[in-house]
Parts: C-alpha cells; structure tokens; sequence
C-alpha cells in the first residue's frame, strides 16, 4: 500500500490562488556577436591557422652556449669570512666564558622631583577633603548687554548685503569689453633710463 506525504496546508491554499497571477511575455534572446568579436574570432582563427601550416624547415639550428659566471674577488672573501665565523662560532668552547653578577641599581630621586611630588600630594589632599561648610554663599547676577543702534543698523546692512547678493539675477549684468593697454616708452624715456644705468 502507497502511502501519501502529508503536505503543508498553507502551501496548497497558496497554489490554489492561482488565479491571482499575473501572466508574463517570455522573450527569447540571441544575442548575435558584435563587429569586435568576429574580428576577434578571425584574428586567432588566422593564428591557429599560421600555427598549424608553419614549416618547420625554415628554423635554423642554433647551439645554446651557457656561460659561467665566476664570483669577483670580493664576494669570494666574503663567503670566505662567513664560514669562517660560522665555524668558530660552532667550535667555540662555552667553558672560557667567565661568570657575570647582575646588579640592579635603585636610581632614588632628585631632591626636587620629592618636592615636586609632596606638593602634588597636599593639592589632592586638600581637594578631597576640602570642607564645603567654610563656602559663603552668593548671589549670581545675570546681565544681558544689549547691541546698541549702530551694531543694530549694521547687522541690517549685512543682511540686506547678503539677500541682495544672493538674489541677483545673471540678467541684469552689463556686457563690456576689455581693452589692452600697452605703454611703450617714447625715445627721450629710453635715453634718460640709459644716463641713469650708466650713472652720467
């Protein structure tokens, strides 16, 4: 006997509202390749093809030459100190080595970082146990200082300034034309600059 899956119920009511579905046109897309690709497609084509009908007698032979390059004197003495120093660092007998004592040294402090720091001290001791009781009581007085005529009338000014500059209109600018003016000196300026360089 075939036994049945039990379904969930609120997924048969959601298929059963079918109704409520909006159909969709489905378009079928080929996109055709661009200029670029074919061209693409024929250059490598033309290169494959190159590849596969090149005759191989047109190669010349060639016999490979391997060069040695020799170390200069100088990296040969190098190497020569590192394994030197290498080899008597491992030979070297532990045994010669004489025993140190560590001593740890107290610096104390001056005489006037102590003073320095006793005073610190005594502020914050004063401050944390200051007795509120020894305050007096006061009596805060608000007072508003208000601008007076003339600080009024130029704040006016600046803002009117401001309104008047932002809401200008481009239209209402006049076209004008700029004019070069190139002096020349005349030749009685350019001989009394000469007397005067050479100090006549």
């Amino acid at each position: 006997m075939a036994t049945t899956a039990k379904v969930n119920p609120d997924l048969l009511g959601d298929i059963s509202k079918g109704s409520d579905l909006k159909h969709v046109q489905l378009k079928e897309k080929n996109p055709l390749p661009s200029k670029e690709d074919v061209q693409q497609e024929k250059n490598h084509q033309q290169l494959v093809d190159g590849v596969e009908k090149f005759d191989a007698s047109k190669l010349k032979q060639v016999e490979t030459q391997e060069k040695v390059v020799l170390p200069d004197p100088s990296v040969i003495a190098k190497e020569k100190t590192e394994t030197e120093l290498r080899e008597r660092i491992g030979s070297f007998n532990k045994n010669d080595l004489s025993h140190a004592q560590t001593v740890e040294k107290t610096v104390l402090p001056k005489a006037e970082d102590v003073k320095q720091e006793k005073t610190h001290q005594q502020l914050l001791t004063g401050v944390t146990n200051f007795d509120h009781d020894q305050l007096s009581q006061t009596q805060t007085k608000e007072r508003t200082v208000l601008p007076d005529t003339s600080t009024i009338n130029q704040e006016k000014q600046d803002i009117e300034m401001r309104k008047s500059i932002e809401g200008y209109h481009k239209d209402n600018l006049k076209k004008t034309d700029c004019v070069e003016k190139i002096h020349l000196p005349s030749k009685d300026e350019i001989d009394q600059e000469k007397r005067l360089s050479s100090g006549v």
